[in-house]
């Protein structure tokens, strides 16, 4: 069974209950009532005042959504053309270190990611070593199988299983990098790092290492993903929405050839910093040490301790937004709130835990502005709950019709930034504005919880996790948690009722 089978069977994608068209009507009206609630009752015009302090913030706020947008168009459609025209006579690898881990897949799942590897390594023409981490005898004959069926395979290509033994996707990764390491890879090889449930797009393999043997200062490239997601419209589009930022912040961030992160998906390396024993010791037992918290184990966040690990090692990473894979998405169990709200605790608990320490690296390890961007997220938690705690405040004591103002101006701004978006990433959708303010004022909500319990880890469908049930610093990370929240609160509410 293709790719494309099971993609077009539902596997992956489910056909809309919601069309576009329907879509435009629910954006639509919810625009035209707020109107008409807003033009019947006006907010009184002794609230100019807080609306302009509102205003200032809002203003740092979207110059820096803009700052995004140039960088972003400004690499994806002029310098990004640039570097692939320099890569086209770059060096092939050596050869090729895949490291491949599974947890639990669908058998057509993982019939259909490993024949698109192996079909990309045959028409890439190098050999490869590739090593399976798998969880279950079953998945060894369904690789087997797919081995067996893309034929003329490069010479020196070969498969490796590699059963995980209960203790992690960390300790499956570091074990596979333990034996790339006695193979001894020779200079000019490349490892990937790639999840089970990523299938890469035509040509992903062989434009991914053509940019990073092209540069002779990257240490790692990342790449384009584009989801195939199981769920209804509005989890779709989540999903969607999340990867065309990702690609908007991944070009911009390129423009200064270091990115945030290098994402676990899909990634590849120069073999000498994949075997490194610095980097696979970050990726078996990394630890991360709080002022408060002591120690702090890493359970989940892998890829964000390979690119802390390449970032302080002084190498450039870049991202090719023309080389995809698609990763295969479906929201936990439960309800979306819950569920995206698990998720997005894996996610944004990953970004709190790694950001303190690569900010104190200093702008002149990391450069400049990625440096400010790291410190911008420490930031943007707080400032991105500004609006709507203002606006609440403002109806509670001076005038209620300030709801139905914040909501048409939260629908016009997220409109224009997803025009943004649209610009950059090519992808849009009518439901874009709403699930970008949830995303927004949900996301900021968690960062603020996990900045407070950095200790609290999860993988949303295993069973590994770190962060004690109710302690004593549990109790003391939920006070300071409330005491900051009422700060913020009060502060706000000062400002804007003065």
């Amino acid at each position: 069974m293709t790719t494309s089978t099971l993609r077009a069977g539902g596997f992956w994608e489910r056909s809309p209950r919601l069309s576009v068209a329907a879509s435009w009507s629910i954006v639509t009206a919810i625009a035209a009532a707020l109107l008409a609630i807003v033009v019947a009752d006006p907010p009184k015009s002794d609230l100019a005042a807080s609306v302009i302090t509102l205003g200032v913030i809002g203003v740092w706020r979207w110059s820096w959504a803009l700052l995004h947008a140039v960088r972003g168009a400004a690499y994806r459609y002029i310098v990004f053309p640039r570097l692939r025209r320099a890569a086209a006579g770059a060096p092939k690898p050596t050869h090729l270190y895949v490291l491949v881990t599974s947890y639990r897949m669908p058998a057509e799942l993982n019939a259909a990611v490993y024949r698109r590897l192996l079909e990309e390594i045959r028409d890439f023409g190098v050999g490869a070593t590739i090593v399976a981490c798998i969880t279950d005898p079953a998945d060894a004959v369904t690789i087997q199988g797919a081995f067996a069926r893309v034929g003329d395979l490069p010479e020196g290509t070969s498969l490796v299983f590699s059963p995980q033994r209960g203790r992690g996707k960390r300790d499956a990764m570091a074990r596979a990098l333990t034996f790339f390491t006695e193979t001894r890879p020779g200079p000019g090889a490349f490892a990937v790092l790639m999840d089970g449930d990523s299938v890469l797009g035509r040509g992903a393999l062989a434009r991914s290492c053509s940019i990073l043997a092209a540069g002779g200062d990257l240490g790692a490239v990342t790449t384009e993903n584009i989801p195939w997601v199981k769920g209804s419209v509005p989890v779709r589009e989540w999903y969607r929405l999340r990867m065309a930022q990702r690609h908007g912040q991944m070009c911009s961030m390129s423009l200064s050839r270091k990115l945030l992160v290098l994402t676990g998906r899909f990634s590849v390396f120069r073999a000498e910093i994949a075997v490194d024993p610095e980097f696979i010791l970050a990726l078996e037992s990394d630890t991360l040490r709080h002022w408060r918290l002591g120690d702090i184990r890493m359970v989940t966040g892998d890829d964000k301790s390979t690119w802390y690990v390449t970032l302080k090692r002084g190498w450039n990473t870049l991202y090719v937004p023309d080389a995809v894979i698609h990763p295969i998405e479906e929201l936990p169990a439960g309800n979306f709130l819950a569920a995206s709200m698990a998720l997005m605790v894996r996610w944004y608990g990953n970004m709190i835990r790694n950001t303190g320490r690569a900010i104190a690296l200093g702008p002149r390890r990391v450069g400049f502005f990625p440096w400010l961007c790291l410190v911008d997220q420490r930031v943007s938690m707080w400032t991105t709950l500004i609006g709507p705690t203002s606006a609440v405040c403002l109806a509670l004591t001076r005038d209620g019709s300030v709801i139905a103002a914040y909501l048409l101006w939260v629908l016009a701004s997220r409109g224009i930034a997803c025009l943004a978006i649209f610009g950059v990433a090519g992808r849009g959708h009518p439901l874009f504005p709403l699930i970008l303010y949830y995303s927004q004022v949900v996301g900021a909500v968690v960062k603020i919880y996990m900045s407070f319990n950095p200790d609290r880890q999860r993988w949303t469908r295993q069973s590994a996790a770190g962060g004690a049930a109710i302690d004593a610093n549990a109790l003391v990370s939920g006070l300071l948690h409330g005491l900051f929240t009422l700060l913020f609160v009060a502060v706000v509410a000062l400002v804007v009722l003065i």
